[in-house]
């Protein structure tokens, strides 16, 4: 649980502005979006990151694309991937442990936020005898492209039937629902972008890929959809 009583900057003239003092002013920021984003706004896969094959069966690529994984941090793809291999002792692994039934032959392709130092700087804090050093005056948030060997079957996450009775929102029902406890940070941030099938010969099936299995991050615009989607059903 990340829950904390939010703590930022008072200034005024005469502070002294430090390189703590920076980092609290970011931190601060970067702890209240990504909490709002966890519990509010839910993580997901918010559009694109497509998941398509190599021709030989043994690397894929990702098309560009927006997620926010378990933690509420956003993770970006800008642009569509190079070819990312897939390690054959992943896909040996699972065909043994599938033991001839292909249908278990899988490996979970997921998404992970991954920061990387850049831009180094002069650091202007030597004396007469050393030169200046540098240090990275940037911190890029990148991605990372992992392989699990297991790959469950998401659970299905839905709110309580009573919610609605009668054709009407049942606010009592919907206050206790919301009253439940903060859901807790996932030990595991990662987004879940695909199953990929392999086959006995150690290659990626070619129409193996499975991309239901990502959860979807519920912006305005996908309830929209869906509303508009039972709106149409009931009408029929």
């Amino acid at each position: 649980m990340d829950l904390e009583i939010p703590t930022r900057n008072n200034y005024f003239y005469g502070r002294l502005l430090g390189v703590d003092t920076f980092k609290a002013e970011t931190g601060y920021f970067l702890q209240q979006s990504r909490r709002y984003a966890r519990l509010a706004a839910g993580h997901g896969v918010v559009c694109g990151l497509d998941v398509t094959l190599t021709k030989d069966g043994g690397g894929l690529r990702i098309s560009p694309g927006l997620a926010v994984d378990g933690w509420g941090r956003q993770v970006v793809v800008p642009e569509r991937s190079p070819r990312i291999e897939v390690p054959q002792d992943t896909m040996a692994a699972v065909v043994d442990r599938a033991a001839g039934c292909a249908d278990d032959a899988r490996i979970r392709v997921v998404l992970r936020y991954h920061e990387c130092l850049g831009d180094p700087v002069p650091v202007y804090a030597g004396n007469c005898d050393d030169p200046d050093p540098c240090l990275p005056g940037t911190v890029r948030e990148g991605y990372r492209i992992e392989f699990r060997e297991e790959a469950p079957r998401p659970p299905a996450s839905r709110p309580p039937h009573d919610l609605v009775r009668h054709g009407r929102v049942d606010h009592a029902a919907l206050a206790r629902w919301v009253t439940r406890d903060c859901r807790a940070r996932p030990h595991d941030p990662c987004v879940p972008l695909a199953d990929v099938q392999v086959t006995d010969d150690l290659r990626c099936a070619p129409d193996g890929v499975d991309i239901t299995v990502r959860p979807i991050a519920p912006t305005n615009r996908v309830l929209l959809a869906l509303l508009t989607a039972l709106v149409d059903d009931l009408a029929d």
